[in-house]
């Protein structure tokens, strides 16, 4: 059964004629004839005496009428409470740890400049952890990493692009650049933690060249990582954009290694029922592709 069918007989009989029922509904007179034709060829009854004027409805009509008003009034109270309930609650938007700091303070400006009365509700987890928390309705929407050859095929997702990520070192570490991964082998790592897609496409490549990864130091944000490595701690494994937005890129280098070339596809998931927050997530996922399609060097 269609809502719109159900609207339409209702205003027929309120204003007692199609016409001035057109009008109510700003429809044509035919589209409100079919609407009605089609209730009634749904329920298997005869709904308008189409004999009188003005349009009355039959003694089954007339049973009819009052359910359709009890619906009606239903399918109201549902939009104006589920309005109320989202208004109530702040949008859960979840950023996977490592890519947080690339793409997560423009979203925000975005959604500022957007829609300034929104509430915000953020958290930031590993990839696998906001998957089930989108599967559990803990988060609305989240912004999540995946490897190239390992599409994300939930319902809702959606590629936003490409985040890569390079080598740095700081100046003062005699390093050749280019040169070849297994060059880097006998330095020590100021890396994410364990669970970072990027570190493990990192470990991966130095076991095809015959060596581990050797950690020195692991924390999550960049901004540590980069204080560490631009004091000669250890390379570092970072989003590119992120490192000339750092106040210690003068002591950084960027090296260029021709056999590594890591990155991770960037999604947005989205959850079920997202309501009046749709419109919010879709800023949130254009401004996320602009960031991913930005060129870091400039």
């Amino acid at each position: 059964m269609n809502i719109e069918d159900v609207r339409a007989f209702v205003a027929v009989v309120d204003m007692g004629s199609v016409g001035r029922a057109a009008l109510r509904l700003n429809l044509t007179q035919p589209a409100v004839s079919r609407r009605v034709q089609r209730l009634e060829e749904t329920l298997g009854v005869t709904l308008l005496d189409r004999d009188s004027k003005p349009a009355r409805p039959t003694r089954t009509g007339e049973a009819a009428y009052q359910r359709c008003m009890a619906v009606l009034r239903a399918a109201e109270a549902l939009t104006r409470d589920t309005r109320a309930e989202f208004a109530a609650r702040p949008l859960r938007i979840g950023v996977s740890t490592g890519i947080a700091e690339s793409v997560l303070t423009p979203a925000l400006d975005a959604l500022r400049s957007s829609h300034p009365a929104t509430a915000l509700h953020l958290t930031t987890a590993r990839t696998a952890d906001l998957r089930k928390q989108i599967a559990d309705g803990l988060v609305d929407a989240a912004i999540v990493m995946a490897r190239t050859d390992r599409p994300i095929e939930e319902p809702g997702a959606e590629r936003l692009g490409a985040e890569r990520v390079v080598v740095v070192a700081g100046r003062a570490l005699e390093l050749p650049s280019p040169c070849r991964l297994a060059d880097l082998a006998a330095f020590g790592w100021v890396i994410n933690p364990d669970g970072c897609g990027f570190r493990a496409q990192l470990d991966r490549a130095l076991a095809t060249t015959g060596h581990s990864l050797e950690v020195c130091a692991e924390s999550w944000g960049t901004a540590l990582q980069l204080a560490m490595v631009a004091r000669g701690a250890g390379l570092g494994l970072v989003p590119e954009r992120l490192i000339g937005e750092s106040p210690h890129r003068d002591g950084l280098r960027v090296i260029t290694v021709d056999d590594f070339h890591p990155n991770l596809m960037v999604w947005l998931m989205r959850g079920g029922g997202l309501g009046p927050f749709a419109a919010v997530v879709d800023v949130v996922a254009a401004t996320v592709r602009g960031v991913l399609a930005a060129d870091p060097a400039r």
